[in-house]
């Protein structure tokens, strides 16, 4: 059997092969990884909850869905609460209830029946729907007219406001369902307000003047021109708006 002698001045591991010598290398200076980029959002761990919750499409990347989309409403806790100045019962159906004659009339009207303590019973809302249309103008009058609160009314629904609101039924109620009776009465709506008292009525049109004459329950007979319709606005103002009259300096 050959035996072959290992070498004595073999290079082991870490020496250089061309001194000879066993030399031991430099370790590398350990280098710090980058700082997180400012611009680039640290990861958050995501809770059970957000983990379960479906990833909405958007622009912004994603994001949990949140309640109330797709078709799902928020909570009742968190419903929106409606405008400021609209009536105790709003709904979105309505549109703009504070311009509704009907609301706005009827609503005067119960309040009217609080105050003086009357009695709630179909009979006497009815009696005193009745005399409250007698003072009626404008577009007031047109809905006495087509709920049959007038003398010279065509059709008689007046039953379908007196009865709900015997029982306290709000009147926006009572104006949706008598829209389902006839339609004109929910498309009354009041025309802009005109401030007597700062207005210039040369910048008024004739509807305009005609509409201020027929609020007072007034007409002008004989008036071809609209300097007519300003001229019997004027002589008028003193009785129907008082104090608009006394802060004008052209009267």
């Amino acid at each position: 059997m050959l035996l072959i002698p290992k070498p004595r001045n073999q290079p082991g591991p870490g020496a250089s092969l061309s001194s000879g010598k066993a030399v031991r290398r430099r370790a590398l200076p350990t280098v710090a990884p980058p700082a997180q980029s400012l611009s680039t959002p640290a990861r958050v761990p995501l809770t059970a909850s957000a983990r379960r919750a479906p990833a909405s499409r958007g622009s912004s990347g994603w994001a949990p869905e949140l309640p109330g989309q797709f078709g799902r409403g928020p909570p009742a806790s968190q419903a929106p609460d409606p405008p400021q100045g609209l009536p105790k019962v709003w709904s979105p159906r309505l549109r703009d209830p504070l311009k509704k004659v009907c609301i706005s009339y009827l609503g005067r009207f119960y309040q009217d029946l609080k105050d003086r303590d009357v009695t709630f019973s179909p009979a006497s809302i009815e009696k005193e729907l009745t005399k409250f249309c007698r003072e009626a103008r404008g577009k007031e009058n047109r809905l006495c007219y087509y709920i049959g609160a007038t003398d010279d009314a065509a059709t008689k629904i007046i039953n379908e406001v007196s009865k709900p609101l015997a029982h306290h039924i709000p009147v926006e109620k009572i104006c949706e369902k008598l829209k389902k009776k006839d339609s004109q009465i929910c498309e009354l709506k009041y025309d802009k307000h005109i401030d007597l008292s700062t207005v210039d009525l040369k910048k008024l049109r004739v509807k305009e003047l005609k509409k201020i004459l027929d609020d007072w329950g007034e007409t002008c007979k004989g008036c071809a021109e609209k300097s007519d319709y300003i001229r019997k606005i004027n002589e008028l103002m003193p009785k129907y708006a008082p104090k608009a009259a006394s802060s004008r300096t052209d009267l």
